[in-house]
């Protein structure tokens, strides 16, 4: 049986307040598409990856820090909305 890898996160609240550490389990694999091959999978690249964690989860929508660490050397902050620019 393989190792399991973890990576340390920090959940917060919506409003930005601290509100636990955890240990998440690294995915082996991850969902991807791209619109030459579909639908496929990958292997993990960064830590924005840990959203396909089997442990994600998030307090009351609130982001999620990975911290950075192996296999990673930087952190990613995970928040719910994406705001984009649209630009006409």
């Amino acid at each position: 049986m393989p190792e399991v890898r973890k990576a340390k996160v920090s959940l917060f609240k919506p409003n930005g307040k601290w509100y636990t550490d955890e240990e998440w389990i690294i995915p082996e694999t991850v969902p991807d598409h791209s619109e030459m091959r579909g639908d496929f999978t990958r292997q993990v690249i960064g830590p924005y990856d840990m959203i396909h964690s089997p442990d994600f989860r998030r307090i009351n929508g609130g982001p999620v820090l990975v911290e950075s660490q192996e296999p990673w050397g930087y952190p990613c902050l995970l928040p719910k909305y994406q705001v984009t620019e649209d630009v006409r």
